[in-house]
């Protein structure tokens, strides 16, 4: 084999695995859209059925599990507006529950002092939601959490505390402030986000990452010039 056809086949070998890159980029990138227009299409569901249903909804995103699982419980589910107020009713029901004997809890008396419990959804919507191999969460967001919660990188597998991020559609037609990143695998500088507006509920799906502070083009820079 002379040195053309050498340089020749060189030059066929690279155009090859360009082309199968490219195709692997592009197939990673559809996907990524695939799982994020399935979720904002759950969450446009999830808002008609809270409304019609008299429940509140949440999505539970298992962040190193790497899937999200649709819940329903009380309409009368209390949220908060910042970690601090979490951790104040936290640190209140506590002061409450210590003012039962062990065996009053167990009896039941103090139970009004529980949270409302959630079950796994199984009828319209599916149980558990598994992102694809090649795809995970790079961060979800809501109120709550104060800031981006990514995962931990503890073992996927079998976490010692899973991590664990709710997003709450109400009975009332409201809904929790959220953003979910979706990213590839192995590159967490591209991907898409869903944004659901608080209150409203409306649901946006952004080809590019967002944060949570970038998320506030539905408010109005002014209000109304008012004649007094």
């Amino acid at each position: 084999m002379t040195l053309v056809e050498v340089l020749v086949v060189l030059a066929i070998l690279v155009a090859l695995a360009s082309l199968v890159v490219v195709s692997y980029s592009q197939i990673m990138r559809l996907e990524q859209r695939e799982v994020a227009k399935t979720l904002a299409l759950t969450y446009e569901a999830l808002h008609d059925q809270a409304v019609l249903r008299n429940v509140t909804f949440r999505i539970a995103y298992h962040l190193d599990g790497n899937y999200y699982e649709v819940e329903v419980g009380d309409p009368k589910v209390l949220i908060f507006d910042d970690p601090e107020a979490r951790e104040d009713y936290e640190d209140e029901i506590q002061d409450q529950l210590r003012r039962y004997t062990e065996r009053e809890i167990e009896e039941g008396e103090a139970d009004h002092l529980k949270e409302e419990g959630f079950a796994a959804l199984q009828e319209r919507f599916a149980k558990r939601v598994d992102l694809p191999r090649g795809t995970r969460f790079a961060g979800v967001y809501t109120p709550q959490y104060e800031d981006m919660v990514e995962p931990s990188g503890a073992d996927e597998e079998d976490p010692e505390e899973p991590l664990i991020v709710y997003s709450y559609i109400f009975a009332n037609g409201f809904a929790e402030h959220t953003v979910v990143q979706i990213v590839e695998r192995n590159d967490e500088d591209e991907g898409y986000s869903i944004e659901v507006e608080p209150l409203s509920g409306r649901v946006h799906l952004h080809p590019e990452l967002i944060r949570w502070d970038d998320t506030y083009g539905w408010v109005p820079e002014e209000g109304p010039e008012l004649d007094l």
